[in-house]
């Protein structure tokens, strides 16, 4: 017993001290918005955003909710699906899972927002906390980005 609590702060040590030195990580910018199911209910997306981890370690972006905007209108709560490994040194392109829900919109909101996504471009906004971590450290990560994105439209 005293052999794991002793390895147990090992870990949390050797964790704690190596993220000492934590550069922020740069996005580069969002390089697409595919556009995969769209019904009354919500949106299902895939974005592809280019980001450059200058860090030693790689760490993962876990599941987080955001509040969503498109060309400036209310698009309800968007929720991150899945888990993305952002690499250690590197700079890629990796694709987030985004489902959105318009349960918060009144009935007027709706029609104008399907309208809205109708172009060819569409300018996206998400605000919120973005849940990032290593093992046993996680942190959250204020997001505040709008952004006019190309958008490829395959679920209708």
């Amino acid at each position: 017993m005293k052999n794991i609590f002793l390895l147990l702060i090992s870990i949390c040590s050797f964790t704690f001290t190596s993220c000492g030195d934590f550069q922020d990580i740069t996005f580069k910018g969002v390089e697409g918005v595919k556009i995969v199911k769209m019904t009354q209910e919500g949106i299902e997306a895939e974005i592809t955003a280019r980001i450059h981890n200058p860090n030693k370690i790689a760490f993962h972006i876990y599941p987080s909710v955001l509040d969503a905007t498109l060309n400036g209108m209310n698009a309800g709560k968007a929720k991150l699906t899945n888990n993305i490994k952002i690499k250690a040194n590197s700079e890629r392109s990796y694709t987030f899972k985004v489902k959105s829900d318009f349960s918060t919109l009144n009935m007027f909101e709706l029609p104008m927002l399907m309208t809205a996504i109708g172009g060819k471009n569409v300018k996206v906004g998400v605000k919120g906390d973005l849940k990032v971590g290593k093992l046993l450290v996680k942190r959250k990560y204020p997001v505040d980005l709008i952004k006019t994105v190309p958008i490829n439209a395959t679920g209708f």
